[in-house]
């Protein structure tokens, strides 16, 4: 093509040129503005003020759309040639919080300046998140007229998504997650946030109970000589204690006796319900090809009792691993006041929600095991989230909407017949 014909940079209507030019200016000006800020983490302004700065940035987006929908720039930022390379620019920053290790002390002085450990408190985030809402406004604007079936369907996709990333940006300030200790019998009513700074809560949480189901133990072939477990082809070789007779490496074992809770007397274990009891088992062991049997018991050990490991040989020994948690749930006391007062159980992916917290069962003392006395939850608090949600929901009714009726002609802009 000759030089006479190729197109100018700014000509209307824009091509991916311009668009990429914007973007690639946006990102490049948020990281200067973080590198000349010395890698500040921008701490952004909680309820009522980022309302009110939503509220003011929506009234100039809709009066500028209205009283220059015309302009050539308006119409630059309402193009899918503006939209795409925006998209790519905030998936950009997405995949390098994917990359680096977010909330974390930074490792190097660049790391730092760039803000790379806190990208969603960091310059770049932020302005490429307002130019993506910009250009989602604009074009939702668009979508109003005419409005119609074939048109409601872009309108819903594209201010759903509009909803979702308004919201989680005002909204990001407002979330708290917190990490709560709960002992057992005592009431507690302060928890700790990232920076572990005590923030005192609006209700009390009781541990009355925990309670943990178990997997049932692993067996492990052990080198004698460097307390290893044994490999075969770069794996462990282990076998579930899920039957009466097992074969391990080549060695038939028998359980003659198991015992999920127990304690040590002389050279047996007893069943027994104490605090601290432990799992153990007797067993049976037969090497075929050295025809040989040992009996003798094994144990996993915990807190209070140490491991016990059975000699086969004086090349191998067998050890039970200790029991895997399948699930766990902590019974708790909630209360407010002198007189509100809820019991309900919590257990893992399955939160409660009191007082506008949403309550989450996330750990416990592993050294305790069962007997823990000790419940870890996280407290989380995001007002805005009910945003999110009608956002998503918007975007789904927008799909629906578009696989039934169809792409409007022209981009949304003819009405239908």
């Amino acid at each position: 093509m000759r030089n006479g014909n190729r197109r100018k940079t700014w000509k209307q209507p824009w091509s991916y040129r311009e668009g990429t030019i914007v973007t690639v200016v946006v990102l490049l000006v948020g990281f200067i503005l973080q590198v000349a800020s010395g890698g500040t983490i921008l701490l952004l302004a909680g309820f009522p003020w980022n309302l009110i700065s939503g509220i003011v940035f929506l009234v100039i987006l809709i009066l500028s759309y209205y009283l220059w929908k015309n302009h050539a720039l308006i119409k630059g930022l309402g193009s899918v040639k503006a939209a795409l390379p925006a998209i790519l620019g905030f998936t950009f920053i997405v995949l390098l919080m994917g990359f680096v290790k977010q909330d974390v002390q930074p490792q190097s002085h660049l790391v730092r300046i760039l803000g790379l450990t806190h990208l969603v408190k960091t310059w770049p985030f932020i302005l490429i998140n307002v130019y993506l809402l910009v250009l989602l406004g604009v074009a939702t604007l668009k979508r109003l007229s005419p409005f119609n079936l074939k048109n409601a369907g872009f309108f819903l996709n594209h201010f759903g998504l509009f909803l979702v990333l308004f919201a989680t940006s005002l909204g990001a300030s407002d979330m708290k997650s917190l990490t709560m200790n709960c002992y057992q019998k005592q009431a507690q009513n302060q928890a700790f946030d990232g920076t572990n700074k005590v923030v005192e809560m609006p209700f009390s949480v009781e541990l009355l109970n925990f309670h943990i189901e178990e997997f049932r133990p692993k067996l492990i072939l052990v080198d004698n000589k460097t307390g290893i477990p044994v490999q075969e082809k770069g794996k462990t070789l282990f076998e579930l204690m899920d039957s009466d007779s097992l074969n391990l490496s080549g060695f038939q074992v028998k359980v003659e006796q198991f015992l999920a809770s127990s304690a040590k007397t002389n050279d047996s274990y007893f069943a027994t319900e104490d605090k601290g009891a432990v799992t153990s088992a007797l067993l049976k062991v037969t090497d075929a090809a050295n025809n040989a049997e040992v009996t003798g018991w094994v144990c996993s050990g915990n807190y209070l009792w140490p491991s016990e490991a059975l000699k086969i040989n004086d090349t191998y020994s067998l050890m039970m691993l200790p029991p895997e948690p399948r699930k766990y749930s902590s019974e708790l006391n909630i209360l407010s006041g002198t007189s509100n007062r809820q019991t309900t159980i919590l257990e893992v992916n399955k939160p409660i929600h009191v007082f506008g917290w949403t309550i989450y069962q996330i750990n416990y003392n592993s050294e305790m095991g069962r007997w823990s006395d000790l419940s870890v939850l996280q407290l989380v608090r995001d007002p805005w989230l009910p945003a999110v949600y009608v956002g998503i929901f918007m975007m789904m009714a927008g799909a629906m909407f578009l696989f039934v009726y169809g792409k409007p002609k022209n981009g949304g802009t003819e009405h239908v017949a």
